[in-house]
């Protein structure tokens, strides 16, 4: 069983634990104030999660944990603070907090000793659209997708979610954070700019649920 290391400032970490641990991880949350290499020096930790307010800092974490003890890292962060993300990323990957759960598992998965290989699974295809988790970008027939940063999410979601049907509102909450203020008219407007860029209006790959809100389409 993978032994994974959370090193957290927030209160939403053992939530996270937990969630791993019933996934069949086993994982721990260390508080900021811990030495986070005296608690991995044993060598029994296959990877460590760093979910911190500040980007800054889980990044020069990360580049130490790298580089002291040679472990993959994971970065989580807060939707609302993708603006400071900033390259070289030191981290093996990173992924948005709270997101979607499947999504983080999979991320996890592929970092795991021995599962490199894996990595080319790292999608999701409905006919021609292809939406590579790994490298964050979307193809169309081959082609890449000028999406921005909130049309991949959006699609993303939807997409991880397929069959299910979302109101407005909870897009908005899931993908834009609860801390916006925006209107709901806001995810209608992100919804034509996918269909248009995906050039699929006439079977558009993101439905209309009248009165209720959107879906992925169930089939190609």
């Amino acid at each position: 069983m993978a032994r994974i290391m959370i090193l957290s400032d927030k209160s939403e970490a053992s939530e996270l634990s937990s969630f791993l641990n019933s996934r069949d991880f086993s994982s721990k949350v260390l508080p900021e104030s811990e030495d986070i290499l005296e608690c991995i020096a044993d060598g029994a930790v296959s990877l460590v999660i760093i979910l911190l307010s500040n980007y800054t800092l889980a990044n020069n974490i990360a580049r130490i944990i790298r580089q002291e003890k040679k472990l993959p890292v994971l970065i989580l962060l807060n939707p609302d603070r993708a603006s400071q993300i900033t390259l070289p990323m030191e981290a093996d990957d990173f992924s948005f907090f709270p997101g979607h759960k499947e999504e983080l598992c999979l991320r996890i998965r592929r970092l795991l000793p021995g599962n490199g290989t894996e990595a080319a699974d790292e999608s999701i295809r409905c006919g021609d659209l292809v939406i590579d988790l790994a490298s964050c970008e979307v193809t169309l027939k081959g082609e890449i997708l000028d999406l921005t940063f909130r049309e991949y999410e959006l699609l993303k979601f939807l997409a991880l979610n397929r069959g299910r049907t979302f109101t407005r509102e909870v897009l908005l909450n899931r993908v834009w954070g609860y801390d916006y203020f925006g209107g709901d008219r806001t995810v209608d407007v992100h919804i034509r700019r996918l269909r248009t860029k995906t050039g699929d209006l006439d079977r558009p790959y993101i439905e209309t649920v009248r009165n209720i809100g959107y879906r992925f389409r169930k089939k190609d």
